[in-house]
């Protein structure tokens, strides 16, 4: 089974356009949309194959060292899907 998450990113001043371009060259990351709200970008990551070993913290540790240490990003919040409803 697969896991997926968004992660909404806010992004110091200016910085989305950039930041964006930076996370789509993530391995995990399918798509990314830069949105107006209360967060500046939405990520989708999706991990169609996982290790037996997968859990959480593995998901943390993508969202804490490839996402939150882009220069630019503020803060972020991430949303584990539990059902899809569309492919």
């Amino acid at each position: 089974m697969a896991v997926a998450a968004y992660v909404l990113v806010r992004c110091r001043g200016a910085t989305e356009g950039k930041i964006a371009e930076i996370l789509r060259t993530k391995p995990h990351v399918k798509r990314v949309d830069t949105v107006f709200g209360d967060y500046d970008i939405i990520a989708y990551l999706e991990f169609e194959e996982l290790p037996a070993s997968f859990s959480v913290a593995e998901l943390h540790n993508i969202v804490t060292e490839e996402i939150r240490k882009v220069e630019g990003v503020s803060s972020t919040s991430t949303h584990i899907v539990t059902k899809k409803f569309t492919d």
